[in-house]
């Protein structure tokens, strides 16, 4: 994909926007309706002629008026009406192709000129950032380009987030975005999705499922900000695990209606494939754990925290670098355990030491601005923190600190100098072929679910109960494990 030219995005450091109020309204040409309704003749707006009533008035709830006709005694005569009045001698099933002009309304926090860039850079760029599918998948970049905007048209907390989205990474870009702007987008952005949470209004649940994917990448600004939380990448391990919070109140059939459901398919992972993967220096500093000891009573915790970390080792050393690595590493905090995230809070030394080794993976993470300058602090950080008495199970983390190039982390990471990528570069177009077949939906088990009953359960059990399997235990279907889908990230991008 060609690299956008900013100079075309008309920012300029001199711009005051505060000190501009003129609201910045679009234009788009459009042919005149000649018979179109009261209401939207009065509003200046495209009337799509529908009757009895106009797609504009049925959105507006208000009542429907045709020029030469009456409203019926028993509509009501209010504006907020939810009972437009008919046209006599009009069939409800004469309907006009729907042409919508312009938006039929504006939410009151598009208000300037930054704000309406901030969306159209969303729509002509920044959305590539939120899918490994992006350029791929018609349906995904639809998704991401258009229902996205649609469901943040509605619920003003998603659209909020895309300002502070879109701030943000501009910001990163150099680009000169006011600190007060962005930060002011990012207040709004976290207030409202708190809110939205608190509400569980089913209007939103579309916009939430949406934000909860867009408030990881805002709360990951606070890495970049030398003033910020030590050891952050804890908190931010919980805003992830944020998504599972939303599955919980967005049933599967939601999830289905709202279009949204390739946003979060994850490569399966098999967990006990995995365990062979494990360095053995981690599975030691486990199976060291004695009566007496802090960890005592967690060690399962920690085996299960291992094999996820393991699924990242078997992924670079049987494929090397490619899509489902990155899509691996960014979404590894959907699946861990529930268990672990007190323990880190604690700042016990096993849970800091397996999460520096998490984060030797995130520094090969180039292309994604909001995954970068994440790992060098984070593990100077953790060494820190618990000291020279664990030093010895974090001389990868800290030999890794020292390197840029890519390459020589991987080799470090698997403890192989003689280690090299494939020779096929599998970031190119349609060179994986498991983009197209291994990403669904997946449980924090590593199996792929579907919807059954409206509940989430193991794709496995429920073909069995389709194909009436003799001896089939329907206790086995039971709840699937936790659901937590993913984010993803984009294939490539500006550097």
């Amino acid at each position: 994909m060609d690299r956008p030219r900013w100079g075309s995005l008309g920012i300029n450091a001199d711009d005051n926007f505060e000190s501009t109020n003129r609201p910045y309204h679009a234009k788009r040409p459009h042919k005149k309706s000649r018979a179109g309704c009261s209401q939207c003749k009065r509003r200046k707006v495209k009337c799509d002629e529908g009757r009895p009533t106009c797609r504009a008035c049925r959105l507006r709830k208000e009542t429907c008026v045709y020029p030469g006709t009456a409203v019926t005694p028993s509509s009501p005569s209010t504006p907020n009406s939810s009972s437009p009045g008919r046209s006599p001698g009009l069939s409800p099933s004469s309907d006009a192709g729907t042409v919508v002009a312009e938006p039929l309304f504006r939410p009151r926090q598009l208000v300037d000129a930054l704000d309406m860039k901030m969306l159209w850079f969303y729509t002509t760029w920044g959305f590539h950032y939120f899918s490994i599918q992006t350029g791929r998948s018609a349906a995904v970049d639809h998704v991401l380009q258009v229902k996205v905007v649609e469901h943040a048209f509605r619920s003003p907390f998603l659209m909020d987030c895309l300002m502070a989205v879109s701030s943000l990474h501009l910001r990163s870009m150099n680009q000169p975005i006011q600190a007060h702007r962005t930060a002011n987008y990012c207040a709004r952005a976290f207030e409202g999705y708190r809110n939205a949470i608190e509400a569980a209004n089913p209007a939103d649940y579309p916009a939430l499922i949406a934000c909860s994917l867009l408030i990881v990448v805002v709360s990951s600004q606070a890495f970049r900000d030398p003033e910020g939380k030590s050891l952050y990448i804890i908190d931010w391990m919980q805003v992830w695990r944020g998504i599972g919070l939303i599955f919980e109140i967005v049933s599967p059939a939601a999830l289905q209606e709202s279009g949204m459901a390739v946003l979060f398919y994850r490569p399966p992972v098999d967990l006990e494939k995995a365990t062979g993967y494990i360095p053995n220096n981690l599975l030691f500093m486990i199976a060291s754990i004695r009566p007496g000891d802090a960890d005592y009573g967690h060690e399962q915790t920690y085996y299960d925290m291992l094999k996820y970390l393991g699924s990242l080792y078997q992924e670079m050393r049987e494929h090397g670098f490619n899509p489902i690595l990155d899509l691996r590493v960014i979404t590894f905090f959907t699946f861990i355990p529930k268990s672990f995230i007190p323990l880190a809070k604690e700042h016990r030394p096993r849970a800091l030491v397996i999460l520096a080794y998490y984060l030797c993976f995130t520094k090969l993470i180039r292309e994604v601005w909001w995954m970068r300058d994440i790992s060098d602090d984070q593990i100077s950080q953790v060494c820190r923190e618990i000291g020279d008495e664990w030093s010895h199970l974090l001389r990868v983390p800290q030999s890794v600190l020292k390197m840029t190039d890519k390459v020589e982390i991987a080799q470090t990471i698997i403890n192989n100098r003689n280690w090299s990528p494939g020779e096929l570069d599998l970031y190119e177009k349609n060179r994986d072929p498991r983009l197209d077949t291994d990403l669904k939906l997946v449980n924090n088990s590593g199996s792929e679910v579907r919807a059954y009953r409206n509940q989430w359960r193991r794709k496995a059990s429920v073909e069995s109960i389709e194909r009436g399997d003799v001896g089939f235990d329907m206790s086995s279907l039971g709840q699937s494990a936790e659901f937590s889908p993913d984010v993803a990230k984009p294939v490539s991008g500006p550097s």
